[in-house]
């Protein structure tokens, strides 16, 4: 069996602005930086056999938080980047809501409808799509152990979708995982299946 455990970047700037983040980075704050050293400590006794991260800063960041002193390398994984969220990147959200209303509703209601073209940012179905292929890798890469991968709020939605088999209608009505949670994701005999979402222990 393999054995994924899928962690969310720690909190950023932007989290605490309400801007949109996608792409661009945003440095973690000093409680984002706790929040992965804390998750370091709590996962000092578990053996992986191979940590990836986004290549996004704040995933490496966060990715590095976690080692802490450990020596492992640490592989970039480009699948599991953040949705691209074009030119409404590093604005407020309100922002967002009055220069393209109908664009913001379906982002966050209706994401069958969602249509990012007119400011050139990824559809849901290209980043369900990205997120399948980043599983086939996985699961290709490795048939057994356990590997860690740091990730991203959007993505992980996308992750679960696409274990859970829910389809893009269902997309916008899933959870956002909190910031340096951990999703455990199992593959076995072909399926993924999801262990545990969005565990927070270590920030308790």
């Amino acid at each position: 069996m393999l054995q994924i455990y899928f962690i969310r970047h720690g909190q950023t700037e932007w989290n605490t602005q309400g801007m949109m983040q996608g792409r661009n980075n945003s440095p973690l704050t000093q409680e984002g930086r706790n929040q992965a050293k804390k998750l370091g400590e709590y996962l000092k006794n578990e053996e992986f056999d191979v940590i990836y991260s986004s290549p996004l800063g704040r995933a490496m960041e966060t990715t590095e938080l976690i080692l802490g002193d450990s020596k492992k390398e640490i592989l970039p994984i480009d699948e599991f980047k953040e949705i691209a969220m074009g030119k409404v990147e590093g604005i407020p959200k309100e922002e967002f809501k009055l220069t393209y209303p109908e664009e913001y509703y379906n982002f966050w209601h209706d994401g069958a409808k969602y249509d990012p073209a007119a400011y050139q940012g990824e559809s849901y179905e290209e980043v369900l799509d990205r997120a399948k292929k980043g599983l086939d890798k996985l699961s290709n890469l490795h048939s057994n152990g356990k590997i860690m991968v740091v990730t991203h709020g959007v993505m992980l939605k996308a992750i679960c979708n696409v274990v859970l088999e829910k389809g893009i209608s269902e997309f916008t009505k899933q959870p956002v995982p909190e910031n340096t949670s951990v999703t455990v994701i199992n593959y076995k005999d072909g399926h993924f299946e999801i262990e545990k979402f969005s565990m927070t222990d270590h920030l308790k």
